[in-house]
């Protein structure tokens, strides 16, 4: 991961400090195909949008962590690693990523400058100013204002220049890596220091003020309840079974005892656990988030509706790490969750059922790549069990007429012999929300 310390050496008598930024490149904001909402409107594409963590520290404890995205269009590894190459040879210049839409930005900085020296400012000294710079655009992520009104800045002076120049290298070649569809293993990483209490303090409030309105009939779908029952079926009998973000517990965890099984209940929301705990007396519940789990290959399956699928990238990771170390190797993961935008991402602060909430939503194929990255999950199997069917012909219908359209406009181009012309502009059509489930099997 990019980071950087610097020490303020001992002085009169005071010990040395060290300050640290660690700059953590983790996921793309979506698609080309996808727009990206952020702030006040549309921020193009969702591909050209980062997600970052922030980690700035003191002597080992966190002066502030953020998470937030950098804009990057067009991203060149070999381009930006020579324009580094000549910053050193030159000794000066200017290297960053960022400073649009939103204007998250890091900027690094080698400026010469001189003073006057002497007895009578006879002479010239010169010297190289290194500065890091990053701003984070926190009205955008969190004030759904235009980009580039609030910011929270870190300002690194008098850093070493092979220093600087070494966490801008980092940087890019994290960048790379995620363009390349390569992502942070979670299990490289020290334990806790993705934690952000944002999340945990204002969706907890959220779901706490939910619990008495908050309910939910996913077994009235007939493809979900066959899609569950069929996964049931390959656990043990009486086996152990984890349910990750059960919330007040009703109907996932009654269906679980109603079938035999001994269950577990994980949330992060006191209320819904007494709820469920007044429910389901014979239940043991934990006051934790997927991410925070520390069981060792105790269970035999976990599930999880909607809860994991929600949560940010980020967190998804990690939470998919905590829970294949839960999940006894062979063991099963069922997991069902709604696409509410497959057109677009974005806007990870928002409301939910009249609650501000900090989540995300992923596509089908998303989530199982997610899973099956690191090697933590194997998908068995993932299908859609909740469509508009009249919606999904009625786009059929018009990507077949647009082929159709798109064919006739290059013949016309092509009989015409135009030397130069436009690529044919495709028209924009919205994609309906559904619902879907993936079962996996833990790696051994």
């Amino acid at each position: 991961m990019a980071k950087i310390e610097y020490i303020h050496p001992e002085k009169d008598k005071m010990p040395t400090s060290t300050e640290t930024i660690e700059v953590r490149v983790w996921d793309l904001g979506g698609t080309k195909a996808q727009a990206f909402y952020i702030g006040s409107g549309a921020n193009f594409q969702a591909s050209g949008n980062v997600w970052l963590e922030i980690i700035y520290t003191i002597e080992g404890a966190q002066i502030l962590y953020t998470r937030t995205f950098l804009h990057t269009e067009f991203f060149d590894a070999a381009a930006r690693n020579q324009h580094l190459d000549e910053l050193v040879q030159k000794g000066e210049g200017r290297f960053g990523f960022g400073s649009m839409l939103p204007e998250t930005s890091l900027m690094f900085t080698a400026e010469k400058k001189s003073y006057q020296a002497g007895i009578d400012d006879s002479v010239t000294q010169t010297y190289t100013q290194i500065t890091l710079e990053i701003s984070v655009d926190t009205g955008a992520v969190f004030g759904f204002s235009a980009p580039g009104e609030r910011f929270v800045n870190i300002v690194l002076k008098d850093i070493e220049l092979d220093e600087g120049v070494r966490f801008m290298r980092e940087l890019t070649n994290e960048l790379e890596a995620v363009f390349q569809e390569k992502h942070p293993d979670p299990a490289s990483l020290p334990p806790g220091s993705s934690e952000w209490p944002l999340v945990w303090q204002l969706n907890q409030k959220a779901y706490n003020g939910l619990v008495d309105s908050y309910q939910e009939n996913y077994f009235k779908n007939p493809l979900l309840a066959e899609a569950f029952d069929g996964w049931l079926t390959g656990l043990p009998s009486g086996g152990k079974v984890l349910d990750a973000g059960c919330g007040h517990g009703d109907p996932v965890i009654s269906r679980l005892l109603e079938k035999g099984f001994q269950v577990t209940g994980a949330d992060f929301s006191s209320e819904m656990l007494r709820k469920a705990s007044q429910k389901y007396p014979q239940v043991e519940f934990i006051h934790q988030a997927s991410t925070q789990l520390a069981y060792e290959a105790v269970f035999d399956g976990a599930c999880s509706f909607s809860s994991l699928l929600y949560l940010d990238p980020i967190d998804f990771y990690h939470a998919v790490y905590r829970l294949s170390c839960a999940i006894k190797p062979g063991g099963h993961l069922f997991m069902y969750a709604f696409d509410t935008g497959p057109d677009w991402r974005g806007e990870p602060f928002h409301t939910v059922m009249g609650r501000w909430m900090w989540s995300w939503h992923y596509g089908m194929e998303e989530a199982a790549g997610r899973l099956e990255e690191h090697g933590y999950f194997k998908v068995l199997e993932m299908k859609r069990v909740e469509i508009d069917a009249k919606e999904e012909k009625r786009i059929a219908q018009k990507l077949k007429k647009e082929e159709k359209k798109k064919a006739e406009y290059y013949r016309q181009k092509k009989e015409s012999h135009e030397e130069f012309y436009l690529p044919f502009p495709p028209t924009s059509y919205e994609q309906p929300p559904y619902a879907y489930v993936i079962l996996a099997q833990r790696n051994g």
